[in-house]
């Protein structure tokens, strides 16, 4: 089995920050995408989409482990998009437009057909999606990949707590794929606990980043995931 999975990460972050468990985003993608679908042993590629935040000053350090944890593990830092100024606020564009195309490009791939020079052929690029985020744009990717002639069934995973806004963005989402192919999930801190990287994460050579204290406080759920410095 081989499953993609794509990670909306500002809306990831906002939405565990909202539900006060950014504690457990320390997060190994690969173990998230295996406990939910129910394959254990998947092949799993995980796409993280983002965005270099607005304020270097506050959250340089933190980002830059998040970062650089993430591509020792395997996954692909997407820094898409760019934080762009409205009024006194700061609004992310073009990462949900780069994580859409990556959806729908990645569902199939194109390779030589053999014997044939010149001539090509495609094949399914992957066997189901897991889509991370809460945010509706998303939907209409989501529907060329769920439906014909891909066909591919996806699960939409929506960090955060149980909250009326919570409901309702899972209903709404629901009620655009009624079949089944599309699975709408809220995510609990039990599943981030489930799926939590070691508190040391090696890199090439002798390369090592360390969970930022602000974002996980490893000494209380040691118990989850052995102690520092174990290898994952």
């Amino acid at each position: 089995m081989r499953i993609a999975m794509y990670v909306d990460g500002w809306n990831m972050l906002g939405r565990m920050r909202a539900a006060d468990i950014r504690d457990y985003g320390w997060c190994d993608f690969r173990v998230l995408a295996r406990e939910v679908t129910g394959y254990k042993d998947a092949e799993v590629r995980v796409k993280f989409f983002t965005a270099s935040d607005y304020r270097p000053e506050r959250i340089a350090d933190k980002q830059a482990r998040w970062w650089d944890a993430l591509k020792f593990m395997g996954c692909d830092v997407v820094p898409a998009g760019e934080f762009r100024r409205r009024g006194k606020k700061h609004a992310e564009k073009m990462t949900d437009v780069a994580l859409a195309s990556h959806l729908i490009a990645d569902c199939v791939q194109l390779e030589s057909a053999f014997g044939q020079p010149g001539e090509y052929r495609w094949k399914p690029g992957y066997d189901e999606a897991v889509l991370l985020t809460k945010d509706s744009d998303f939907i209409p990717a989501v529907r060329v990949v769920s439906e014909p002639p891909f066909r591919r069934p996806v699960y939409v995973l929506m960090p955060g707590s149980g909250t009326q806004a919570q409901e309702k963005a899972r209903d709404f989402w629901a009620r655009q794929f009624p079949t089944g192919t599309v699975v709408v999930r809220p995510l609990t801190k039990t599943d981030f606990a489930k799926a939590l990287l070691p508190l040391y994460v090696k890199g090439p050579g002798d390369k090592v980043v360390q969970c930022h204290p602000e974002w996980m406080y490893r000494e209380k759920y040691e118990h989850l995931f052995g102690r520092p410095g174990s290898e994952h």
